[in-house]
Order: C-alpha cells, then sequence, then structure tokens
C-alpha cells in the first residue's frame, strides 16, 4: 500500500534563530511521505539565509521554500495550503516541534477510522528551560484531549479554543475549501476549528502518548501577545455570532448563539469595552432574572476585579 503524501505548511516571520530546530522535528519523523512547504511572510532576519542553508544540506528531502511580502500568518496559510500536494495536512508554527512519531501515529488513525480530523496532546515548554521541562500553560481542560462530537464539540470550541495550531492533522480536501480568513491576524486557528467543527462534526484525539506536540513559549509567542488575543477574541466571537445566525448547520445554534454572545459579554468586561459588555447583560439580567443570575453575577466580579486592578496598577 502507498502511503499517503502529508503536506507540512511552517509560516514564519523573523524566527531564524528557532526554525531549524523546528525543521529538524520535520525531519526526525519516522513517517516518510512527507513534503515541507516553509512560506516566509517577509521575514527582516535572516531567515532565508538559515532556511536555504538547511535545504542545502538535505537536499535529498522534500523542503520547499516560498518568500513572499509581508501579509500575515493567516495569507501565509492560505499560500501553504495553496501548493500542497498532499492527502492530509500539518500545520506547523516555525517556534514549535512534532514528535518523531506523530505523522506516522496520525495518518494511521485517519486511514483506520475514515475520518478528517485527528488531533494530539499539546505540551507547552518555557524556551529559556534548557530541560524543556513540560507546564500547564492554560486550566485543565482548556484544551481536550478526547474525542468530542456534535453539540459539546460546538459548545466547547465556542467556550474557546480547544486546539493548538500543531495539534492536528486533517484532510487536506476539507482544508482546501475551507481557507483562513486573510483579516485575522490573532486567533485565526480558532475560527477554522470552529468552521471545521460546524462541518466535520467529530474531532478524534489519538490518545497515544507518542504524539505530541511541542508550543514553544518565549517573550514573542503569540500567546503572550494578551492585548492582541484579547482584540482577536471580540473579532472572532462577532464572526461566530454572524456564522451562527446564518447558518442551518449548527444544531441547537440558539443555546450555542446565545452561549458565544454571554462569553463576549463578559470578555469585554475584562478586557475591552466595559459598557457594551454590561448593556448586552443587564438586558439580558432583566428579560429573566432568575436564568441570567449567574452570568450577572459573574460580570459583576469582572468588573470588580478590572477597577481593582486599574486601581493598584
Amino acid at each position: 500500500m502507498i502511503k499517503p503524501l502529508v503536506s507540512i505548511i511552517i509560516p514564519t516571520y523573523n524566527y531564524a534563530h528557532l526554525i531549524t530546530e523546528t525543521l529538524e522535528s520535520v525531519l526526525n519523523q519516522t513517517y516518510d511521505n512527507w513534503e515541507c512547504i516553509v512560506i516566509d511572510d517577509g521575514s527582516t532576519d535572516n531567515t532565508e539565509e538559515v532556511i536555504e542553508d538547511f535545504i542545502k544540506h538535505h537536499s535529498t528531502y522534500s523542503f520547499i521554500y516560498i518568500k513572499k511580502v509581508n501579509e500575515g500568518t493567516s495569507v501565509a496559510k492560505n499560500t501553504g495550503i495553496s501548493l500542497a500536494a498532499g492527502k492530509y495536512i500539518q500545520f506547523l508554527d516555525a517556534d514549535d516541534l512534532i514528535s518523531p512519531e506523530k505523522l506516522a501515529i496520525q495518518v494511521k488513525l485517519l486511514l483506520d477510522i475514515n475520518c478528517s480530523l485527528v488531533f494530539s496532546k499539546s505540551v507547552y515548554f518555557n524556551s529559556n528551560d534548557s530541560l524543556r521541562l513540560p507546564f500547564q500553560k492554560w486550566p485543565k481542560g482548556f484544551l481536550i484531549e478526547e474525542s468530542i462530537e456534535g453539540y459539546q464539540l460546538m459548545k466547547k470550541i465556542i467556550t474557546n479554543n480547544i486546539l493548538t495550531i500543531s495539534s492536528p492533522l486533517v484532510s487536506a480536501e476539507f482544508i482546501k475549501q475551507n481557507h483562513f480568513v486573510v483579516s485575522l491576524r490573532n486567533n485565526e486557528d480558532w475560527l477554522f476549528w470552529f468552521n471545521a467543527a460546524l462541518k466535520l462534526e467529530k474531532f478524534v484525539f489519538d490518545h497515544n502518548e507518542h504524539s505530541v506536540t511541542y508550543i514553544r513559549l518565549h517573550d514573542v509567542s503569540a500567546v503572550n501577545n494578551k492585548a492582541k488575543m484579547f482584540q482577536g477574541e471580540v473579532i472572532v466571537r462577532n464572526i461566530i455570532n454572524q456564522i451562527l445566525e446564518e447558518n442551518n448547520l449548527a444544531k441547537d445554534k440558539i443555546a450555542l448563539a446565545k452561549l458565544n454572545l454571554d462569553l463576549l459579554a463578559l470578555h469585554q468586561i475584562r478586557s475591552s469595552n466595559v459598557s457594551a459588555g454590561m448593556k448586552y447583560i443587564l438586558s439580558s439580567f432583566v428579560k429573566n432574572p432568575s436564568g441570567e443570575f449567574k452570568l450577572f453575577t459573574k460580570a459583576l466580579f469582572k468588573l470588580g476585579v478590572r477597577v481593582y486592578k486599574s486601581v493598584i496598577s
């Protein structure tokens, strides 16, 4: 049986100091039928020199390097998607790593159960830690580590982004019909997985301890830029609300839309637009005092925390 080709897409911007290790994690895969497409989104450091030197010294492997003008990570990913020839697609950020057996394990699972998306465990590590000790970046349950489908999948992914970008291996047929929104430069993967949940209905966890994606945390990690992440969440939640209103594929979409708007309001109170958030919550509370009491008290708590922080800062 011929092994299906996997296309690994790596968008990069000014990660010359980290990308060699990322490329080595691709090189170390036990699965040998892959192509690796590196999209350089207009780097101004020596990324081009580093990557071309790496490819030169590993010329028997299928590395493809494309340099383009800076347009953001969504455009870079879409460029990679347009060039991908594989049956499956693996996204990989230029500062992260995948375990040697990840592709082999996930390709086999995709073929065995005939699904479109499988995902692995994500492990965070601090770039400044020489021992690479893993640590819990998010509260337990934030990132899912079990197969999930239907309403529970939709509910969970509306609550928060449940996958890291490099955790899943996904059918290229699906991805080529569902590109990243180019206007988004933060949380673009969250919206992408939300759209995937609408159409695929089931995300399968591989449950294999040898299938891991390693997420590096450092000073310029996107996940550490809280201001941009907050702004991105507001934009994504508004888009999600619009999709739920227009899309008949979403079961229980009224409940899901309300959950999304509740969380948007709480997020606005916590980080961006207090008046908009409180206006929505007070309106909901007036319509249904008993049903919305929990949301109302949570909003007051978040507002109190924000006021407290502003006083002591």
